[in-house]
C-alpha cells in the first residue's frame, strides 16, 4: 500500500469510525508449552513471523468485510454512546485525539490502516506499527500480569507461549483511549489476545475484551492480516498536521 492509500485509509477509519471487528466465542486458557524465548537459541525454534504485515482489506474480518452486531453494553455505556450518535447527528465531529496526533492506544492500535512487524528478543516479543511509529512490548520473561500498572497508551502486555501461539493478557490503559468510537473503557479493562500465523501469508489477532463497568458481557473479536512486501515507513504525524478541532468538537484546518 503506498503512502498515498495508506493517508486515504487513515482519514477513512477516522472518519467513519470502522474497525475490523468480528464476533467470536472466547477461548478457553491452554496449558503454556514450548519454548518461551528467553534466549536467542530458543527464538529461532519459535514460529516464524517474519516479514511485514497488513490489514486484509478484502474480507475475511477486513474493514471491507460485514458489520457485525456492535459488543453489548452496560446501561451507562450504551447512554454515553447514544449521546455521541446524537452529538454526530447535529453536526458535531466529535474527533478523536489522534486528530492532535496523540496515538490511539489499545486495542485500536491493533487496527490501523498501516502495517505491523514483529521483533523477537529474549523474553520479549516487539510488535512495531507504521501507525504513529509505535513500539509495543509484549514480555516474554515469566514476569506476572501487573496488579496496579501505569496508565500506558498501549497497556502493559505479558504473554506466553503455547505451541505456535502468543498468548498475550494487557492492562494498564490511559484513560482517553477508545474501545471504539464513542466507547470508552474503565480502569478495569483488560485486553487477552491470541497471535498466530494462519498460512504462509495470513495471520490471526484474536481479542478478547473484558470491562464490567462499560461491556455487559467480554467482546471476543478477531483481525486478519496478509503479508505483504513494503517496508515500514517513517510516520511523523505532527509534519504538516492541520488538522483541529473546536471546543465542541468540530473540524478546522489551521493552514499557515
Amino acid at each position: 500500500m503506498n503512502n498515498k492509500i495508506r493517508t486515504l485509509a487513515g482519514l477513512a477509519l477516522l472518519a467513519t469510525g470502522a474497525l475490523t471487528w468480528a464476533a467470536l466465542p472466547a477461548q478457553a486458557a491452554e496449558t503454556p508449552t514450548g519454548p518461551q524465548g528467553d534466549t536467542w537459541a530458543s527464538i529461532a525454534k519459535l514460529p516464524d513471523w517474519q516479514g511485514i504485515w497488513e490489514l486484509d482489506f478484502r474480507g475475511g474480518g477486513g474493514l471491507a468485510g460485514a458489520r457485525p452486531a456492535p459488543a453489548r453494553l452496560t446501561p451507562a455505556a450504551q447512554a454515553k454512546l447514544d449521546a455521541y450518535k446524537k452529538a454526530q447527528e447535529s453536526g458535531k465531529d466529535l474527533q478523536p485525539e489522534q486528530a492532535n496526533c496523540l496515538p490511539p492506544g489499545m486495542p485500536q492500535m491493533m487496527t490501523q490502516p498501516y502495517p505491523i512487524e514483529f521483533l523477537y528478543t529474549p523474553g520479549k516479543v516487539a510488535i512495531a506499527v507504521e501507525a504513529y511509529m509505535q513500539l509495543r512490548h509484549v514480555y516474554t520473561d515469566g514476569r506476572p500480569v501487573p496488579k496496579d500498572p501505569d496508565p500506558l497508551f498501549n497497556g502493559v502486555s505479558i504473554g506466553h507461549w503455547e505451541g505456535d501461539t502468543l498468548v498475550v493478557s494487557t492492562t494498564g490503559f490511559v484513560p482517553w483511549s477508545m474501545i471504539s468510537p464513542g466507547v470508552g473503557h474503565s480502569d478495569e479493562m483488560r485486553i487477552d489476545e491470541r497471535f498466530r500465523r494462519t498460512g504462509p501469508e495470513t495471520f490471526e489477532i484474536k481479542q478478547t475484551i473484558t470491562d464490567p463497568k462499560v461491556l455487559a458481557e467480554p467482546w471476543t473479536v478477531s483481525h486478519f492480516y496478509k503479508l505483504v512486501k513494503d517496508d515500514l515507513r517513517e510516520y511523523e504525524c505532527e509534519q504538516n498536521n492541520h488538522d483541529s478541532a473546536d471546543d465542541e468538537g468540530r473540524p478546522g484546518l489551521k493552514v499557515k
